[in-house]
Protein backbone atom coordinates (compact mmCIF):
# COMPACT_ATOMS: atom_id res chain seq x y z
CA UNK A 1 0.00 0.00 0.00
CA UNK A 2 1.63 3.28 -0.65
CA UNK A 3 0.05 6.90 0.06
CA UNK A 4 -0.79 7.64 -3.52
CA UNK A 5 -3.05 4.65 -3.25
CA UNK A 6 -5.06 6.40 -0.22
CA UNK A 7 -4.94 9.53 -1.73
CA UNK A 8 -6.73 8.28 -5.02
CA UNK A 9 -9.27 7.21 -2.57
CA UNK A 10 -10.04 10.38 -0.98
CA UNK A 11 -8.86 9.81 2.43
CA UNK A 12 -7.40 12.70 3.94
CA UNK A 13 -3.80 13.64 4.51
CA UNK A 14 -3.49 12.86 8.33
CA UNK A 15 -5.48 9.69 8.39
CA UNK A 16 -3.33 8.31 5.60
CA UNK A 17 -0.54 8.74 7.49
CA UNK A 18 -2.29 6.97 10.11
CA UNK A 19 -2.78 4.60 8.34
CA UNK A 20 0.70 4.08 6.58
CA UNK A 21 2.47 4.16 10.65
CA UNK A 22 0.05 1.48 11.61
CA UNK A 23 0.80 -0.51 8.16
CA UNK A 24 4.86 0.34 8.93
CA UNK A 25 4.26 -1.36 12.49
CA UNK A 26 2.63 -4.72 10.48
CA UNK A 27 5.23 -4.77 7.91
CA UNK A 28 8.48 -4.47 10.83
CA UNK A 29 6.43 -7.51 12.94
CA UNK A 30 6.71 -9.73 9.81
CA UNK A 31 9.96 -8.54 8.98
CA UNK A 32 10.96 -9.14 13.09
CA UNK A 33 9.84 -13.04 12.46
CA UNK A 34 11.66 -13.65 9.12
CA UNK A 35 14.81 -11.46 9.54
CA UNK A 36 17.26 -14.13 9.54
CA UNK A 37 15.77 -14.85 6.24
CA UNK A 38 18.99 -13.98 4.86
CA UNK A 39 21.50 -15.82 7.44
CA UNK A 40 19.71 -18.90 6.48
CA UNK A 41 19.49 -18.94 2.79
CA UNK A 42 23.49 -18.56 2.84
CA UNK A 43 23.45 -21.19 5.18
CA UNK A 44 21.70 -23.31 3.20
CA UNK A 45 23.60 -22.65 0.13
CA UNK A 46 26.72 -23.48 2.12
CA UNK A 47 25.39 -26.75 3.10
CA UNK A 48 24.30 -27.65 -0.53
CA UNK A 49 27.86 -27.13 -1.43
CA UNK A 50 29.11 -29.27 0.92
CA UNK A 51 27.26 -32.07 0.18
CA UNK A 52 27.67 -31.85 -3.58
CA UNK A 53 31.48 -32.44 -2.23
CA UNK A 54 30.25 -35.88 -0.92
CA UNK A 55 28.81 -36.90 -3.86
CA UNK A 56 31.94 -37.82 -5.16
CA UNK A 57 32.60 -39.10 -1.16
CA UNK A 58 33.45 -43.22 -2.77
CA UNK A 59 35.56 -41.91 -5.73
CA UNK A 60 37.70 -40.29 -3.19
CA UNK A 61 37.26 -43.05 -0.50
CA UNK A 62 38.75 -45.59 -3.48
CA UNK A 63 41.18 -42.48 -4.54
CA UNK A 64 42.44 -42.73 -0.44
CA UNK A 65 42.69 -46.57 -0.76
CA UNK A 66 44.88 -46.95 -4.00
CA UNK A 67 47.22 -44.42 -2.56
CA UNK A 68 48.09 -46.37 0.58
CA UNK A 69 48.15 -49.50 -1.32
CA UNK A 70 50.66 -47.85 -3.89
CA UNK A 71 52.39 -46.08 -0.99
CA UNK A 72 53.14 -49.41 0.99
CA UNK A 73 54.24 -51.50 -2.22
CA UNK A 74 56.51 -48.88 -2.67
CA UNK A 75 57.81 -49.13 0.56
CA UNK A 76 57.94 -52.55 0.65
CA UNK A 77 60.24 -52.39 -2.96
CA UNK A 78 62.50 -50.06 -1.41
CA UNK A 79 63.40 -52.02 1.70
CA UNK A 80 63.75 -55.36 -0.67
CA UNK A 81 66.22 -52.65 -2.60
CA UNK A 82 67.70 -51.82 0.15
CA UNK A 83 68.76 -55.58 1.78
CA UNK A 84 69.68 -56.58 -1.80
CA UNK A 85 72.01 -53.61 -2.06
CA UNK A 86 72.98 -54.55 2.00
CA UNK A 87 74.17 -58.62 0.88
CA UNK A 88 75.50 -57.35 -1.97
CA UNK A 89 77.98 -54.72 -0.07
CA UNK A 90 78.47 -57.80 2.03
CA UNK A 91 79.71 -60.41 -0.71
CA UNK A 92 81.67 -57.56 -2.40
CA UNK A 93 83.76 -57.09 1.44
CA UNK A 94 83.65 -61.04 1.87
CA UNK A 95 85.05 -61.81 -1.65
CA UNK A 96 87.40 -58.55 -1.73
CA UNK A 97 90.09 -60.19 0.31
CA UNK A 98 90.37 -63.17 -1.68
CA UNK A 99 92.07 -63.68 -4.81
CA UNK A 100 89.96 -65.37 -8.14
CA UNK A 101 91.80 -67.54 -10.83
CA UNK A 102 89.84 -64.42 -12.91
CA UNK A 103 86.75 -62.19 -12.98
CA UNK A 104 84.51 -64.37 -14.31
CA UNK A 105 84.67 -66.79 -11.43
CA UNK A 106 84.41 -64.01 -9.14
CA UNK A 107 81.33 -62.25 -10.78
CA UNK A 108 79.89 -66.18 -10.99
CA UNK A 109 80.20 -66.96 -7.51
CA UNK A 110 79.07 -63.20 -6.47
CA UNK A 111 75.97 -63.89 -7.90
CA UNK A 112 75.34 -67.58 -6.08
CA UNK A 113 76.19 -66.52 -2.69
CA UNK A 114 73.56 -63.20 -3.10
CA UNK A 115 71.21 -66.04 -4.63
CA UNK A 116 71.93 -68.01 -1.53
CA UNK A 117 71.66 -65.22 1.00
CA UNK A 118 68.32 -64.47 -0.11
CA UNK A 119 67.02 -67.77 0.45
CA UNK A 120 64.95 -68.10 3.50
CA UNK A 121 66.66 -71.20 4.62
CA UNK A 122 70.27 -69.25 4.79
CA UNK A 123 68.96 -67.11 7.27
CA UNK A 124 71.78 -67.20 10.17
CA UNK A 125 74.25 -68.83 8.46
CA UNK A 126 77.71 -67.08 7.90
CA UNK A 127 79.15 -66.21 4.45
CA UNK A 128 81.94 -68.56 4.99
CA UNK A 129 79.59 -71.22 5.31
CA UNK A 130 77.45 -70.14 2.19
CA UNK A 131 80.71 -70.01 0.52
CA UNK A 132 81.79 -73.15 1.41
CA UNK A 133 78.23 -74.99 0.49
CA UNK A 134 78.76 -73.11 -2.56
CA UNK A 135 82.25 -73.56 -3.94
CA UNK A 136 82.04 -77.62 -2.44
CA UNK A 137 83.94 -79.57 -5.13
CA UNK A 138 85.27 -77.08 -7.37
CA UNK A 139 88.67 -76.86 -7.81
CA UNK A 140 90.59 -73.34 -9.72
CA UNK A 141 88.24 -71.17 -7.80
CA UNK A 142 91.04 -69.26 -5.81
CA UNK A 143 94.32 -68.55 -6.46
CA UNK A 144 96.73 -70.09 -3.95
CA UNK A 145 99.89 -68.42 -3.03
CA UNK A 146 101.54 -70.84 -1.26
CA UNK A 147 101.16 -73.61 -4.69
CA UNK A 148 104.10 -73.00 -6.80
CA UNK A 149 103.72 -71.37 -9.94
CA UNK A 150 104.93 -73.05 -13.16
CA UNK A 151 108.11 -70.59 -14.75
CA UNK A 152 106.52 -68.06 -17.15
CA UNK A 153 108.29 -68.91 -20.45
CA UNK A 154 108.59 -65.55 -23.41
CA UNK A 155 108.05 -66.55 -26.51
CA UNK A 156 109.91 -69.16 -28.09
CA UNK A 157 110.98 -67.93 -31.99
CA UNK A 158 112.36 -70.32 -34.43
CA UNK A 159 114.25 -69.43 -37.08
CA UNK A 160 117.86 -68.02 -35.88
CA UNK A 161 117.60 -65.05 -36.36
CA UNK A 162 115.69 -63.51 -33.41
CA UNK A 163 117.03 -63.78 -29.87
CA UNK A 164 114.53 -65.15 -27.10
CA UNK A 165 114.21 -63.68 -23.88
CA UNK A 166 116.93 -65.76 -22.02
CA UNK A 167 119.58 -66.00 -24.73
CA UNK A 168 119.14 -61.82 -24.73
CA UNK A 169 119.60 -61.83 -21.41
CA UNK A 170 122.70 -63.99 -21.59
CA UNK A 171 124.40 -62.05 -24.58
CA UNK A 172 123.29 -58.70 -22.33
CA UNK A 173 124.87 -60.34 -19.52
CA UNK A 174 128.11 -61.32 -22.03
CA UNK A 175 128.27 -59.32 -24.55
CA UNK A 176 131.97 -60.60 -25.54
CA UNK A 177 130.12 -64.17 -26.59
CA UNK A 178 127.76 -62.70 -28.88
CA UNK A 179 128.44 -64.19 -32.09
Amino acid sequence: MTRDFLKGLGIADDIADKIMAENGKNIEAVKAKFGDYDDLKKQLETAKTTMDKFKDYDQVKADVQRWKDDYEKAVAESQKKIMSLERQGKIKDYLGSKKFVNDLTKEALSAKLLGELEKEESKGKSLDDLFKAVTDGMTNIIVDDKQPQPPKVGPMGGGGEGLNGVEAAFYAAHPELKP
